[in-house]
């Protein structure tokens, strides 16, 4: 089982994110996969470790705007000599395309969020080649970009990109299993009239978890794809116990509608104690959930998304490593 992993993400660091008007040190840096990349050595998984393949930015447009493609670019270069310490923060949502100012745009954002989407685009090829299952430490996260924004630290929607490539290689099913503690509101958004696309959610209840616009059980999709979103929000505190019943609920939705291909979206930011979470999962229910993730029987390609805990990304993705295979 291949883990695609590319150290250009160490170049994406942005310096801090504002919150109800108050900057703070910004959560997502490079320690969070180069603690996963460490725990690696020595493993089973060290020689399985694989770099990203090149893809054209042209493929962005398969599941974003072209004015948001270029919106990023322009703002990468204005945030040089018109941002704060070279960061451009957005000021007007539609104007600005970003759901929030916690998702930055420094002069090589662009770059770094595409190489992040290759991570994934390679991860989705592996598995389309053959592999049961491929792992990509994509970094920046994507599950909230949409199709015309940035927020919620992502800016290219990797997960989407991934089940693009698969369609366009003639695949008729697929489903995306988002397992992050965050709504993943820009995947829902992308594919939410599409029937070729189911998309299953588990996360932390809107009222308390970012975004606090999106991911109610009442959005089921519409137009063609009516019914294909299927969004499970779950109380503070959840543990294995209350969890483990929603995923084997997405799991049956999954398998009864004959998908070809499973995407996970996989979140760590679900383990105790994470600064952004919520949830109360431990190592091993990961390794538990890559066992039923499994149990499935589909080819699986697996994106990270968030956890900001660094030994609980590395401990977390060893556990799931182990699940899938």
């Amino acid at each position: 089982m291949p883990v695609v992993y590319d150290p250009a993400h160490r170049r994406h660091s942005p310096r801090v994110e504002i919150l109800y008007g108050r900057p703070l040190a910004h959560p997502e840096q490079p320690e969070r996969v180069e603690a996963v990349r460490q725990a690696l050595v020595g493993t089973r998984w060290e020689g399985a470790v694989v770099s990203p393949r090149a893809y054209p930015l042209e493929l962005a447009e398969t599941v974003h705007d072209a004015a948001y493609v270029v919106h990023l670019g322009e703002r990468g270069v204005e945030a040089e000599s018109e941002g704060l310490d070279g960061e451009w923060f957005p000021y007007v949502f539609a104007r600005d395309r970003s759901l929030d100012t916690g998702t930055p745009i420094q002069r090589g954002t662009m770059e770094v969020a595409w190489a992040s989407a290759c991570v994934a685009l390679t991860a989705t090829d592996l598995v389309r080649e053959g592999s049961h299952a491929a792992y990509g430490l994509c970094r920046p996260p994507g599950h909230h970009a949409s199709r015309g924004a940035s927020g919620g630290y992502c800016y290219f929607n990797n997960a989407a990109l991934a089940a693009a490539r698969l369609m366009a290689r003639g695949v008729e099913q697929v489903a995306i299993l988002d397992l992050d503690i965050h709504h993943g509101n820009g995947t829902q958004d992308i594919f939410w009239r599409d029937e070729r696309v189911l998309y299953c959610s588990i996360h932390g209840e809107p009222e308390w978890a970012y975004p606090p616009h999106t991911g109610f059980a009442g959005e089921t999709g519409a137009g063609a794809g009516a019914g294909t979103t299927f969004n499970q929000p779950l109380p503070q505190g959840t543990t294995w116990g209350g969890y483990r019943p929603a995923l084997q609920r997405a799991l049956e939705r999954i398998v009864s509608r004959s998908s070809s291909y499973l995407v996970l979206s996989q979140g760590f930011d679900t383990h105790e104690g994470d600064r952004w979470g919520g949830f109360l999962l431990h190592a091993e229910d990961y390794a538990e959930i890559g066992r039923l993730v499994r149990s499935a029987c589909l080819p699986v390609v697996a994106l990270l998304e968030g956890g900001y805990e660094p030994a609980n990304l590395a401990a977390g993705s060893l556990a799931l490593l182990g699940g899938l295979s």
